[in-house]
C-alpha cells in the first residue's frame, strides 16, 4: 500500500504508459497461449493465471503509485462475433488503459490492463 505522499498527479517517469504495458502484455499472452487448445475444464483457470502473470509483470515496471486492474476474457473460436467492452469512470489525465487480443484456431482472449492513479 503507497503512503500519503500529498503529490496530486504522478512525476513524468511514474506516470502509466500504454504502450510499455501493450508490449509487456502481449509477450505474456503470446508465450501462454501460442500452442493451447480451448477445452472448457482448463481455460478459467487458465484466465486467472494469465491475469496474475501479467499483474506481476507489470509491477515490475514500478507502478507503485496505481492500482492496477487486469481483466481476461476468454472464449472458443466457433464462427462467431464476440465484442469486449468496458466503462470505467476515472481521471484522463491520470489514469489510463492498454489492451491487447491474442488469436488462433481454437480461441481467443482480450487482456485489459487499467492503471488507475492513488493519490
Amino acid at each position: 500500500f503507497a503512503q500519503p505522499t500529498y503529490e496530486l498527479e504522478p512525476s513524468k517517469e511514474e506516470k502509466f504508459m500504454p504502450h510499455k504495458v501493450k508490449q509487456l502484455v502481449q509477450s505474456v499472452m503470446d508465450s501462454k497461449l501460442k500452442d493451447m487448445v480451448y477445452d472448457d475444464a482448463k481455460v478459467k483457470d487458465m484466465s486467472v493465471e494469465l491475469s496474475r502473470d501479467v499483474k506481476d509483470k507489470i509491477k515490475e515496471l514500478g507502478y507503485t503509485r496505481y492500482k492496477i486492474i487486469v481483466q481476461t476474457v476468454m472464449g472458443q473460436v466457433k464462427d462467431q462475433g464476440a465484442y469486449v467492452t468496458s466503462r470505467c469512470l476515472w481521471d484522463h489525465q491520470k489514469d489510463n488503459y492498454a489492451s491487447w487480443w491474442f488469436k488462433n484456431d481454437s480461441l481467443f482472449c482480450v487482456c485489459m490492463v487499467f492503471g488507475i492513479y492513488l493519490e
